[in-house]
């Protein structure tokens, strides 16, 4: 049962049978690239055994094409000021996904892509604001995949939904202003803070679920890990343009250097530090969890002549998920930094959010 369908309050527990589990531990102790350079010989028979890869881990047939969903309204615009995010700027074009108003991305000639509910709209503006917010920021240590991490603000967000019992008990980690935030939303529904530090734990320890924090000061029993760490989202104003690198001093996150005279970043977008402490990235620890790249694959990559950011990511896949390295940037340029790699962040593309290929489709 998926989190979003379970009932407020106890669940009865079921345990999971998952007869390919043990095929799963076998693969993770290899690194991404582990088949392709055993089974590049003999060259004789390299096509079979890449050939049975593909098949068995291709995904299913699609189902046929039952209907065609109806084209949007394509329109061109002209304004002074377009905004994208939740920035308060009087009379300005405003695309806020919060508002039904999705900014595809920036394109040339100072034009933003905008998909709404039944329309695609050419914005082109003299000036653009962007307020894009920011990211969960996730430690680098063991344990970061484990259910139960949680971002504060989705725990908030669950909290409201009733969906964290009285009582639960809460591992946080995040800088000290964000503080007084987490003890309203403990004191609010009855949470436990039974651990807090701007130290990120040494892991996080769990089977299925959390369990408990492991830190400098011992073990500690939880049922959440929330984060309270963020990355600015920086990939929108990249595509415009802007310069980023990534940040020293503190635990590292991508942060904007420069931006062209017409584009204002506001909010936490434009945040220069996490106001964490560093810590040293664990090789247990996942890099990138959309397609299952840990610290230790991207070590292995670059001692294997890797040595390049965008070498690392077409050779392991890591930003190349769902989440387009939003979550996972940070970690693996740090990563490469480490590593004596110069941590130039890779190129950001439209559009800037995971959009389905039909949403585009417009009469013009």
């Amino acid at each position: 049962m998926l989190a979003c369908q379970a009932q407020a309050g106890p669940q009865p527990v079921r345990p999971a049978r998952d007869l390919l589990r043990p095929l799963g531990f076998g693969a993770e102790r290899f690194p991404p690239w582990f088949y392709e350079r055993r089974f590049l010989r003999p060259r004789r028979l390299r096509r079979l055994p890449l050939h049975a890869l593909r098949y068995l881990s291709s995904a299913a047939p699609l189902a046929p094409l039952r209907s065609r969903a109806a084209p949007k309204e394509f329109d061109e615009i002209e304004v002074d000021v377009a905004v994208v995010g939740a920035a308060d700027v009087p009379g300005a074009f405003r695309a806020d996904l919060a508002a039904g108003a999705l900014a595809l991305g920036i394109y040339p000639d100072r034009t933003l892509g905008v998909l709404t509910g039944d329309r695609l709209l050419a914005v082109r503006f003299e000036r653009l604001v962007v307020a894009t917010g920011s990211y969960v920021r996730l430690p680098p240590v063991p344990g970061n995949d484990l259910p139960g991490v949680f971002g504060l603000e989705a725990a908030e967000r669950y909290a409201r939904a009733g969906a964290l019992a009285r009582g639960t008990r809460i591992a946080a980690w995040m800088p000290d202003e964000r503080r007084p935030r987490i003890g309203e939303l403990a004191a609010a529904h009855g949470l436990e803070i039974v651990w807090m530090s701007d130290a990120a734990p040494r892991r996080i320890c769990g089977r299925r679920r959390v369990e408990a924090v492991e830190a400098a000061t011992g073990r500690t029993p939880c049922d959440l890990f929330v984060i309270g760490v963020r990355q600015p989202a920086v990939d929108l104003a990249l595509q415009g343009g802007a310069r980023a690198a990534l940040t020293e001093g503190a635990l590292p996150i991508v942060a904007l250097e420069e931006v062209p005279d017409w584009m204002e970043v506001r909010g936490a977008a434009s945040a220069s530090t996490s106001g964490v402490p560093d810590v040293v990235a664990a090789d247990g620890a996942f890099a990138c969890l959309c397609e299952d790249v840990r610290v230790g694959d991207i070590r292995a990559c670059v001692r294997q002549g890797f040595a390049d950011a965008e070498l690392v990511k077409r050779r392991t896949g890591a930003m190349t998920g769902p989440c387009q390295g939003k979550l996972c940037s940070a970690t693996v340029l740090a990563t490469l930094r480490e590593m004596g790699v110069t941590p130039v962040p890779t190129r950001s593309r439209a559009p800037a959010r995971p959009v389905a290929l039909g949403e585009l489709a417009a009469d013009a």
